[in-house]
């Protein structure tokens, strides 16, 4: 398995590698509300939106974990609660 995905590495390694060559040229000159922003090589402009893509990705899905969490920990406290006070009622009622 160690093997398998040191292979897929080295194969993501060269793919990447080989855009980044095939890809060097300069875009025109990136601009927002007239201001330059400057000149970037295809290839980077590509790697940027990915890496900003993936860290969106984990915030949001670290987000959700994180939400779920607190949701699954409300209810189990809720859950607690209720079950002393259904005992001390069973105690009463005897």
């Amino acid at each position: 398995m160690a093997k398998l995905k040191l292979i897929l590495l080295i194969l993501l390694a060269v793919v990447l590698a080989d855009f980044a060559v095939e890809n060097a040229q300069t875009l025109p000159a990136l601009k927002l509300f007239k201001f330059e922003l400057g000149q970037l090589p295809t290839f980077l402009l590509a790697y940027i939106s990915l890496a900003v893509g993936l860290v969106i990705g984990w915030v949001a899905h670290a987000m959700r974990v994180r939400r779920k969490k607190r949701e699954a920990d409300a209810a189990s406290t809720a859950e607690q609660q209720q079950k002393p006070q259904e005992s001390q009622g069973a105690q009463q009622a005897e």
